[in-house]
């Protein structure tokens, strides 16, 4: 999804664009998108979710599967319409993200970034991001604050998937299925193992309890139900699903908490 990723500087950048989001083209070629813990139980309804590991962080994630195939999203369609009721909020996002800024050895900080090769950047059409003193506009910090909270949600995350680990609780998982006559499979994955989490003793199933992480295991195990989607391709049996999204401005997903 991100060709060219940017940090922003008000000097560098003074002229830049960003046009608003009424189409999804950009993320046609997205077969997995990462999740937010406090996106699970929305996102269960729809799509199915799996977690991968990420040696940067030593851990697991959740994601959306959105294909099949490697540069497949069947959740996109030919306009450029997203074919669900939820987007996950990575995507919403986009063109911009965080990055990790600080040197080695200093405290953590995070950088504002943009797709600069994004269809959605101009020089000449969009809401600017910096205003003629090279100040933030309220473009840019509305940007800014959506992607905080992604980042507040992203340290739950880390924290929820930390916890599933020293539980035992992920298993290898292979996505093998048929579409026609072609066999298709998706390697790399795991799933929360539901024997394993049935056998925890009650008091480690009293800590996740109390953190607030049942309903979104339990959501991820349903969730799984959801791999028919991809192989049929898009949802079509789901009216609620298939209602296009309003995409206008930055909406956190709800929290359970």
């Amino acid at each position: 999804m991100f060709r060219e990723l940017v940090a922003l500087n008000s000097k560098r950048h003074a002229a830049l664009r960003v046009r608003p989001q009424t189409g999804f083209e950009f993320a046609r070629g997205v077969h997995m998108s990462a999740l937010m813990q406090a996106e699970l139980v929305r996102a269960a309804a729809i799509y199915p979710i799996v977690f991968v590991e990420d040696p940067d962080i030593d851990s697991f994630r959740p994601m959306a599967l959105l294909g099949l195939r490697e540069g497949e999203n069947i959740y996109v369609d030919i306009d450029g319409t997203w074919l669900a009721s939820y987007i996950p909020a990575v995507i919403r996002a986009y063109p911009f993200a965080l990055a990790r800024a600080a040197a080695e050895g200093e405290s953590e900080r995070f950088a504002v970034c943009i797709d600069a090769a994004s269809e959605l950047v101009s020089l000449t059409e969009g809401a600017r991001l910096f205003d003629s003193a090279g100040a933030p506009t309220e473009a840019l910090e509305q940007a800014r604050e959506w992607l905080q909270q992604i980042r507040e949600m992203q340290l739950r995350t880390d924290a929820f998937c930390r916890a599933l680990a020293a539980r035992n609780l992920f298993t290898p998982f292979a996505v093998r299925a048929r579409r026609g006559d072609e066999a298709l499979e998706v390697n790399g994955c795991y799933v929360i193992n539901e024997e394993r989490l049935d056998g925890l003793p009650d008091a480690k199933l009293f800590e996740l309890r109390r953190e607030g992480w049942l309903s979104s295991i339990y959501a991820h195990l349903v969730s799984l139900q959801q791999f028919e989607r991809l192989e049929d391709g898009p949802p079509v049996d789901d009216p609620d699903a298939l209602a296009p999204t309003d995409t206008s401005g930055f909406k956190s997903p709800p929290n359970e908490h």
